[in-house]
Formats: structure tokens, C-alpha cells, sequence
């Protein structure tokens, strides 16, 4: 059978694109390698917009603020003032997604090992033909691979869970290059336990998670480990597309990339096929928020822990304007109005990245 599209990678930036692709009558299929849908690694912490674009029942907890422990000790909380995130299970939204793509007619092939991609036919335990190949197969993504589309970096994660004491509405994010070197450390409650896990640009995270649960006095079952891409790649290349983690559409300061992989499924939609017109919209309407969180982790893997401390002092002066501009999806704002007010920063960090 021949399809329209061919869908590798069954995620939700892939089921979403199966979904809206499908009900706008195109024949699509989904190849997936597991046996399963549903990501396991993923902190799950979404805005409004997220629950808006995929009609989701996976909510587990509402997330009205966070407290940043800094290597001083201090603690500092942000929001509190109403609901800023939801706390998804994530294996359930991206099941979801897929059961709707299927109620649209998408065709779903589960444990297909893609051996080989050659003109318009995908090799597995059977041929798949295509008129279109769209990859949504992860942040190492073969797709990218084989069509020349550009390499990335990447933040090793590993994430388990714990029941742990803390306030159910509130995030807890640690930065300090102690225990977290190259990213951070957090903890997201999703109403029963806790989410625990960490970032980071060095290897070896079974010890870094070992020594985060000791600090926490907590007991973290069931971990796992990930990859985090940094920066993008090439979004298309003649007949073929990435989306998603494949495509780096990933904020680099966060590892957040939910929301810009739902909003690129949308983008690629509403212009399939013309995979031109679907990169320079995603350009326009995210592409420049992700380049802006890219810089960002440049200056901040340049930082050490007394510098840490020393930003600190300034988000305690502007907690008002980081809980009215603060958005976890469009980060940059919040960061413009804090350096507007405190120029001295931007001279701080310069001084950092020329003199280091």
C-alpha cells in the first residue's frame, strides 16, 4: 500500500502530525520501533497551550510556581499567584494523540525496525511506500542521519521517581555545577510522587543521580536515562522533513520541547507538502524563541556557582516581573525585562563570555 506520508516515530510530535494529517484526508502511516506508545524520560511540565492544541485528559497535577535553590542555600520562589504548568503523564497524552490519529484513519505499525530507506520505499518486516517521509524518530534521528540534514548537540538526562515531601503544586529546580554541571537538577511533583532527575554536558549520571537522592533523603526507583538535543537541524531536505526532537525544536535552557514539536505538527499541516513554507513559519512564530535559549546556554554553561549566587541577587529584586512576564514556553521576555531593569547584568555576563 502506498501512503501519503510516512510517519517514522510514534512521540508526540509524530502523533501529532499523524492526527492533523489524517483528518485532512491524507493517507498516513506511523512506523514505530517499540512495541508501545508513550515516552518514559520527559518531565512532563506543559503550559495551557499545550492542553489547548491536543485536547488531552492526561493531567495529573497543576503547577502554580517553583522554588530555585541556588549554590548559596538560598531559596527563592517564583509565582504561586495561579496556575502556571500542568504535570502530564506522558505516556498516556502520547497514546492520546495516537488513538486519535487512528480514529482519523492513520495506519499504525508498532515494533517496525526501519532496516533501510531507498527512493520512495521504507524496508522493515514489510515495504512501506511513500510519497512523503516525515522523521519524528528522536533526537538521534536516523532520518537526519541518512538525508545529510545536520548534527546537534545534546544534555544527557536521567529521571526516576520518588515519594519525596514538598509541596504538590510547586516545581524545586537546583542550579549548581556540583550536582547538576552543564544544566540543572529538578523535582516536579505529578500529584501521587515526585519526578526527580537532572541534566547535564558530563557522563556518568548514575553517580549525579546517586548523590542528588542522598541530598534529598529521598529513595528514586525506576530511573532512566535520555538525550536532550541542542540546537536545529535542517527541517526538510526535497520529500523528506524532521519535526520535533529529530528537528531540534527543543528550548536549550530548559530541554522543554512539547510545545514547539505541537506547534510545528500544526505548522507542517496546515502547508503539507510544501516543507519550505512549514520551516519559515516555524521560524517565524518559534524558531527565534529556540535560538534565543541556544545563546542562552552558551553564556550559562560559561558560569560558575559564585556567578549563580550573583544573578541571584537580582531575581529577588524582580520577582513582580518575573511572575508577569515568566512563561515557560517563551522564556526570552522574562529575561529581556529583568536585563532591561539591570543593565549591570548584561555587562556581567559579556565580561564572563569575553574574559572568561
Amino acid at each position: 500500500m502506498r501512503f501519503d506520508a510516512a510517519i517514522i516515530g510514534g512521540g508526540a510530535a509524530g502523533n501529532m502530525t499523524a492526527w492533523l494529517l489524517a483528518r485532512r484526508g491524507y493517507k498516513i502511516v506511523v512506523l514505530e520501533k517499540k512495541g508501545s506508545i508513550g515516552k518514559e524520560v520527559c518531565g512532563g511540565l506543559v503550559t495551557h497551550r499545550v492542553l489547548e492544541m491536543s485536547k488531552t485528559e492526561a493531567v495529573l497535577n497543576e503547577i502554580k510556581g517553583a522554588y530555585v535553590y541556588f549554590p548559596d542555600g538560598r531559596e527563592i520562589c517564583i509565582g504561586g499567584d495561579k496556575t502556571h504548568a500542568y504535570v502530564i503523564d506522558r505516556r498516556k497524552f502520547d497514546s492520546e494523540l495516537a488513538e486519535k490519529a487512528m480514529a482519523e484513519g492513520a495506519v499504525y505499525k508498532l515494533k517496525f525496525a526501519v532496516k533501510k530507506i531507498s527512493g520512495d520505499r521504507i524496508e522493515g518486516k514489510e515495504d512501506i511506500k511513500f510519497d512523503y517521509l516525515i522523521g519524528a524518530d528522536g533526537a538521534l534521528s536516523k532520518v537526519a542521519k541518512q538525508f545529510d540534514m545536520g548534527d546537534i548537540g545534546y544534555i544527557n538526562a536521567v529521571q526516576g521517581e520518588a515519594k519525596i515531601h514538598a509541596d504538590e503544586n510547586f516545581v524545586r529546580v537546583y542550579i549548581n555545577k556540583s550536582i547538576a554541571p552543564g544544566f540543572f537538577s529538578w523535582i516536579i511533583p505529578d500529584g501521587e510522587k515526585a519526578r526527580i532527575g537532572l541534566g547535564s554536558s558530563e557522563k556518568g549520571l548514575k553517580k549525579k543521580i546517586d548523590d542528588f537522592a542522598k541530598m534529598l533523603k529521598a529513595e528514586i526507583k525506576n530511573v532512566k536515562g535520555g538525550i536532550i538535543p541542542v540546537g536545529m537541524r535542517k527541517f526538510f531536505r526535497d520529500n523528506v522533513a524532521l519535526i520535533g526532537d529529530a528537528a531540534g525544536q527543543v528550548k536549550a535552557t530548559s530541554g522543554g520541547g512539547i510545545y514547539a514539536s505541537l506547534l510545528a505538527a500544526n505548522i507542517l499541516a496546515e502547508n503539507f507538502p510544501d516543507f519550505k513554507k512549514y520551516e519559515e513559519e516555524f521560524m517565524k512564530k518559534f524558531g527565534r524563541e529556540i535560538k534565543k535559549t541556544i545563546l542562552a546556554r552558551k553564556i550559562f554553561l560559561k558560569l560558575g556557582n559564585e556567578d549563580f549566587n550573583y544573578i541571584a541577587n537580582y531575581i529577588e529584586k524582580e520577582i513582580e516581573i518575573i511572575n508577569k512576564y515568566g512563561d515557560i514556553d517563551y522564556q526570552a521576555k522574562v529575561a529581556k525585562e529583568v536585563v532591561k531593569r539591570h543593565p549591570a547584568i548584561a555587562v556581567y555576563l559579556l565580561k564572563k563570555i569575553i574574559w572568561p
